[in-house]
């Protein structure tokens, strides 16, 4: 209890703060709301646009934002988004968004990119939010969220929304950085980044990062019996990994390059495996080259070029008990392994037709050269499979100016695979200002997930899995409703609400005619929900957000709320200048009860992250504290149908101090 009126007294203090906020108004707080506000995103259309002209529901996290707030991760930046959350099973993080998120769907209904190159990988189909992530979060601008479907413009996987990762260059990031950090579980992480414009006009930018966790023991109450070491992994919850990130900016080409490696010890027991043994880990690896092209040829045309390469490889290693002739218990290991090299290409063309009607069309080409996936052991083979497949697409879409304060976009995509088939996607936008101060966006679009490799192909009849080859793609419709709203000169906001029906869902099921378990499309989903959002930013250098999720995502037959799927979600932040030098940041998070695959429900909880971080001292040094469930709060996430268990607990309180030289 003593607790709980801590966390709700932190709250009124917030709240209070924010009253402050709607009361200040004058020229010098318009400015800085205004730079916010202006802020030019690409990933809602393409091209640059403010947020209140891109026809999407678009949230920007700010540099600023994820130094005052300390996120070391995506995932804990998504943690302060409207409608999102996320999931932990002590090896992966999952993200779910409007109240959808499927048991280890390795976030494969979401598109990440990093400055426009998808990072999705062609296997799985997964993508990286947590320690995996293949760029330090020092070297990122800003992190574009555009919620909706957005296969329109990006194809496959952008169901729920697109998230575009935009780096630094030498106008916010010049010279060289150095930081360390030390935190709980034994966490050491170096880092060191340099940034440097030449005098031709060539920026280059080069970011290097690694950490070695050792992680902590972990008692699952599933597994508590003698013959499970009384139900505690030991040594077990390690992370290590390192990212490496370089760009090359010279005129109209761009060229980076990003590289990372992580691996991390499995403590659960997954999928069965032998609880507490030694060996049992995962590794991802990644590599991704870009170089693009990007030129106005006339006042009113603009040509856009780009090619990349894209390798990922995955081993896991998962550890069996078995018994001799003899009867006597031994360990063997079972072992995974993808690779997957990808190269593809975009071009694009932009033509303003007119001085209030810009058409966007462009063509994507993506050669999957290698997708395999190979489980074995030291006596067989499971499974052993390449299936290497293209995709080309063309888009269009259309942007008209009606009036000056209403427009309309149109477009649509069409994607084919040699693997397949096609699919064609299209979407649809007004945007509508009544008042100079407010805009009013009305929604719709398409989007689609083709099947994976893996969910299609894989195999093993001695693990009772089968191949499913007339697997088909999802599909969803979504419909939104925004209205956005300058409140005063300091603040800011947003209400939303929306619908969205998916069609052909994925999941795992079993064959009654054999037994096998094998991915077969056989969920309808109907969702709806209300969203609102404020920011406020003062002169005086308050800055804060504020944001409530409703939403209810129900399986279409029988009317039942999906698993893993909150009903509410709660999120405040603050961070204000304390005395001369330094900043104050906290951040409260309410989430509601979860179902879990094995139908029991987690606690609702409300989690306080508080960090205090220095400007730069001595014209040199900054330093940070960053500490997470400030209050120590006991919460469990869901975990898979792999797990034993039901839910996971998460980390309790936990610190992380970060001592940074800049030269």
């Amino acid at each position: 209890m003593f607790l709980l009126k801590c966390q709700l007294f932190i709250l009124t203090a917030i709240l209070g703060l924010y009253s402050i906020a709607f009361s200040q108004s004058n020229k010098e707080n318009d400015v800085t709301l205004e730079n916010l506000l202006k802020v030019k995103i690409s990933t809602a259309a393409k091209y640059e646009q403010t947020t209140s002209e891109a026809p999407a529901s678009v949230t920007i996290i700010t540099a600023e934002e994820i130094e005052r707030h300390g996120y070391r991760t995506l995932e804990e930046a998504f943690q302060s988004v409207r409608g999102f959350y996320t999931s932990y099973d002590r090896n992966y993080g999952y993200l779910g968004v409007r109240g959808f998120s499927r048991p280890t769907d390795y976030n494969n209904r979401v598109l990440v990119l990093i400055n426009g190159q998808t990072i999705n990988e062609p296997v799985y189909q997964s993508v990286d939010i947590g320690t995996e992530l293949p760029i330090n979060m020092d070297i990122i601008e800003r992190i574009e969220i555009v919620r909706g479907p957005g296969s329109a413009l990006y194809g496959t996987s952008a169901m729920f929304a697109v998230v575009n990762i935009i780096t630094k260059n030498t106008d916010t990031f010049e010279g060289l950085r150095l930081s360390a950090e030390n935190g709980s579980h034994a966490r050491y992480e170096g880092n060191a980044s340099f940034g440097k414009e030449f005098s031709n006009g060539a920026e280059f930018i080069i970011s290097g990062q690694w950490a070695d966790i050792d992680g902590q023991n972990l008692y699952f109450k599933e597994y508590d019996d003698p013959s499970t070491n009384n139900g505690l992994a030991e040594n077990l919850d390690w992370d290590k990994y390192y990212r490496v990130f370089a760009a090359l900016n010279y005129h109209n080409f761009k060229f980076q390059a990003i590289g990372s490696s992580r691996k991390k010890g499995i403590p659960t027991g997954a999928y069965e495996m032998a609880f507490n043994a030694d060996a049992a880990n995962t590794q991802d690896d990644h590599v991704i080259i870009q170089l693009s092209f990007d030129r106005k040829v006339s006042p009113d045309k603009n040509i856009m070029l780009r090619g990349y390469f894209d390798h990922y490889h995955y081993d896991g290693v998962y550890p069996y008990e078995d018994f001799d002739e003899g009867g006597k218990p031994y360990i063997y290991n079972s072992l995974e392994s993808d690779n997957a090299n990808r190269v593809g290409g975009e071009l694009q063309f932009r033509w303003d037709l007119h001085s209030n009607n810009r058409l966007t069309v462009g063509t994507e080409y993506q050669n999957s050269l290698r997708a395999d996936y190979r489980a074995w052991d030291e006596w067989e083979t499971y499974f052993d499979g390449d299936f290497p497949y293209q995709t080309l697409a063309f888009y269009a879409q259309e942007e008209l100016q009606a009036t000056k304060n209403l427009s309309f976009t149109a477009g649509i995509r069409w994607d084919k695979y040699s693997n397949i088939g096609s699919r064609a996607t299209p979407r649809g936008a007004i945007v509508y200002n009544p008042l100079k101060s407010a805009t009013l966006k009305l929604l719709y679009g398409e989007a689609f997930r083709s099947p994976s490799i893996y969910e299609v192909n894989y195999e093993d009849p001695v693990f009772g899995w089968k191949a499913n080859l007339g697997l088909k793609s999802e599909k969803i419709r979504t419909s939104e409703l925004i209205w956005e709203q300058r409140l005063s000169d300091a603040l800011f906001g947003a209400v939303s609400v929306y619908n969205y029906k998916m069609n052909n869902l994925i999941d795992p099921a079993i064959d009654p005619s054999d037994s096998l378990v094998q991915y077969q499309n056989i969920g309808k989903v109907n969702a709806y929900g209300l969203e609102f959002e404020f920011k406020a930013r003062l002169k005086i250098g308050l800055q804060g957000y504020a944001n409530y999720a409703f939403q209810r995502a129900e399986e279409t037959a029988s009317k039942q709320k999906l698993s893993n799927s909150p009903s509410h979600l709660a999120k405040i932040g603050l961070s204000y200048p304390v005395m001369k030098h330094f900043y104050a940041a906290a951040e409260l998070q309410y989430e509601s009860e979860r179902i879990t695959v094995y139908d029991t429900k987690t606690d609702a909880f409300l989690l306080t992250n508080l960090k205090i971080s220095s400007k730069l001292l001595f014209n040199h040094i900054k330093s940070s504290l960053l500490i997470r469930n400030l209050f120590d709060v006991a919460y469990e996430t869901p975990g898979g149908f792999e797990h034993l268990q039901p839910a996971f607990r998460q980390n309790g309180r936990n610190f992380d101090f970060k001592l940074e030289y800049k030269l």
